[in-house]
């Protein structure tokens, strides 16, 4: 998927929301916003996904400001939480018959999708109480695409699952949908960013959750929002080209994979809630909506 006009202003609606947030100085936060603009004019053509461009005017915040991890504070209360909640889960569900049980992590990890802090309405200021209420609210709403049982049906099949996370926070509702593809007799590989990034998780953070101990964790690449075809790592490589299912979770992990769907062959489960009409519109919907589909 690649970015249109209409995605300028979120682009740069988010870097002034995170410079904002950040405290900077009036003239930082002016020199954050001109070295955007000038990247954008630079680099804006209509033939790369939005991922690429939000990465650019990111690293340049992180580049002007000095600070390597912005909204430190934040990821690690959004992963102490997911942490939390998926303790309450797992114990929740220990009873459940397999199918049922499948069919509420993916939910949940479509909900935990929502645990976005930079783009989903839950702001960078968010607690942490705020984080698990968003949660239960979303679990309970239905999905505008639901194709569960075709994902379940496919994860019975598959021996080589790649799963490739998103967020902070969510990445602990991600490991208990990978302990059920395990048990379900998958080999599962986890991929994560090797630098941090807006709220995408990285490979220290996956550790902070246990991803580690249920799943051969990949670093993706750089600091990259989403994957990035163009810098992704040798490992992510040989990962796509062998595995037999892909779990997707997010948005832009959804701009990549669909621009190079071809140079894939494992079908793709794509799991998010979609931010804007253009990003709904690739699976026939419109606004902010749930999505499990398999493609």
């Amino acid at each position: 998927m690649k970015a249109q006009n209409v995605c300028i202003p979120c682009i740069l609606d988010d870097l002034v929301g995170a410079a904002r947030d950040l405290d900077l100085s009036p003239e930082m936060s002016r020199q954050v916003i001109r070295e955007a603009l000038d990247f954008l004019a630079k680099n804006y053509d209509g033939a790369r996904p939005p991922s690429f461009y939000i990465t650019g005017v990111h690293r340049i915040l992180k580049k002007v400001t000095g600070i390597l991890v912005p909204f430190a504070d934040i990821r690690e209360r959004a992963n102490h939480a997911g942490v939390k909640l998926a303790d309450k889960v797992r114990t929740e569900l220990k009873s459940v018959p397999e199918k049922e049980r499948f069919h509420r992590l993916v939910r949940l990890a479509v909900a935990g999708n929502e645990l976005d802090f930079r783009t989903v309405g839950t702001g960078y200021r968010v607690t942490e109480t705020a984080l698990e209420l968003r949660l239960r609210e979303a679990v309970s709403r239905s999905l505008a695409v639901d194709e569960i049982g075709k994902i379940h049906q496919a994860a019975r099949k598959a021996k080589n699952i790649l799963f490739i996370h998103d967020n902070v926070g969510e990445i602990a509702l991600d490991r208990l949908l990978i302990e059920e593809l395990k048990r379900m007799g998958a080999r599962v590989a986890s991929v994560l960013r090797g630098g941090p990034i807006t709220s995408d998780a990285t490979v220290e953070d996956g550790k902070t959750v246990g991803l580690d101990q249920v799943a051969r964790v990949i670093e993706a690449g750089p600091d990259t929002l989403g994957i990035s075809f163009e810098e992704m790592s040798s490992d992510l490589k040989k990962a796509l080209a062998g595995a037999d299912l892909i779990f997707s979770k997010g948005q832009a992990n959804y701009y990549v994979l669909s621009e190079h769907r071809r140079e894939i062959p494992a079908p793709i489960a794509y799991l998010l809630r979609t931010k804007c009409d253009l990003a709904a519109s690739e699976f026939g919907q419109q606004g902010k909506v749930s999505i499990a589909a398999l493609r």
